[in-house]
């Protein structure tokens, strides 16, 4: 099943873009001013969705495997019970959810903490944040609970092989956030359009990045790999491949990292989506979709797509 937590970042940085184009969000006014701040505040809310999404549903598949509690290396044991019960402890403390939504919160944490003797119940708060926004630690932490080697140094790699390069990943997620923070508590705050153009592009750098890694690490826990729990710095860029589903004058091409040849073209990007993903199934491969100016569109991992 494809993920309505990728699929809904991918409208949202697409409708955001469209804003950009508004002579409203870019004039010197009062209005111009407003609007920009109001845009990156929602941009960063984009990012943090994203990742409280995608977890939801890597928990899913994760919980849907092989794995016991006992499997999981002493790191990811306490995150799935100590961290688990500071984060949803802090959580509740800025909830503005009705009671049965609490309860419903409540039952679930209560079902995930039952399941240390046995198959893995992981909650997804196991891999998020105890305050309202995400942080850059956070966002690392995240990482290496999936056992990302070097992190940002890996994130960059990512992007760098996609066709969007970062020179500091980790730069610009602490920029985004304080852009974001300054725009959410100063009223008088000017983003300048410089900034704001380049956020619909770092969003889906980041979100990709972590989406990717996450994604690996998340069937070789469901798949109970005894490789991946015994080491922590298990997933790096050299790990995966790429086949790049590329927009041409009036087809679409599967072309495989590095080649320059397409081993199949269709006249849709679904058609040949899926013959990619068929192919990549199995051989550690990423898909992922781009326009005539390679331009990520989507992108996804067959074993948890």
């Amino acid at each position: 099943m494809a993920s309505k937590a990728r699929k809904s970042l991918i409208t949202g940085v697409e409708a955001l873009r469209q804003s950009l184009v508004s002579s409203l969000v870019s004039g010197s006014d009062t209005v111009g001013q407003f609007l920009r701040r109001g845009l990156t505040i929602v941009s960063y809310n984009l990012l943090e969705a994203f990742m409280v999404e995608r977890t939801t549903e890597i928990a899913g598949h994760v919980n849907s495997g092989l794995s016991h509690f006992s499997d999981l290396p002493p790191k990811l044991q306490k995150a799935a019970a100590h961290d688990l019960l500071r984060i949803a402890n802090s959580q509740l403390q800025w909830s503005t959810s009705d009671l049965a939504s609490i309860l419903d919160y409540t039952r679930d944490v209560g079902e995930s903490l039952a399941s240390t003797a046995g198959a893995l119940r992981l909650s997804p708060l196991m891999w998020q944040w105890s305050k309202s926004n995400m942080s850059v630690d956070d966002y690392t932490r995240t990482l290496r609970l999936f056992h990302v080697d070097q992190p940002w140094d890996t994130v960059g790699e990512i992007a760098r092989r996609v066709g969007m390069p970062m020179h500091d990943p980790r730069s610009v997620l602490h920029n985004l956030l304080q852009e974001r923070n300054k725009c959410a508590h100063q009223s008088s705050y000017v983003v300048s359009n410089l900034f704001v153009r380049t956020i619909p592009g770092q969003i889906i750098q980041l979100a990709l990045a972590a989406d990717i890694a996450m994604s690996v690490a998340a069937e070789r826990m469901r798949q109970a790999d005894a490789s991946f729990y015994s080491d922590e710095k298990w997933f790096t860029a050299s790990r995966i491949t790429f086949r790049f589903v590329q927009k041409r004058s009036k087809q679409w091409a599967d072309v495989p990292e590095g080649a320059s040849r397409a081993k199949r073209v269709g006249p849709d990007v679904q058609t040949v989506m899926r013959y990619a993903m068929t192919n990549a199934k199995g051989q550690m491969q990423v898909v992922v979709a781009t326009d005539a100016a390679r331009q990520v569109l989507d992108w996804v991992y067959p074993e948890c797509p």
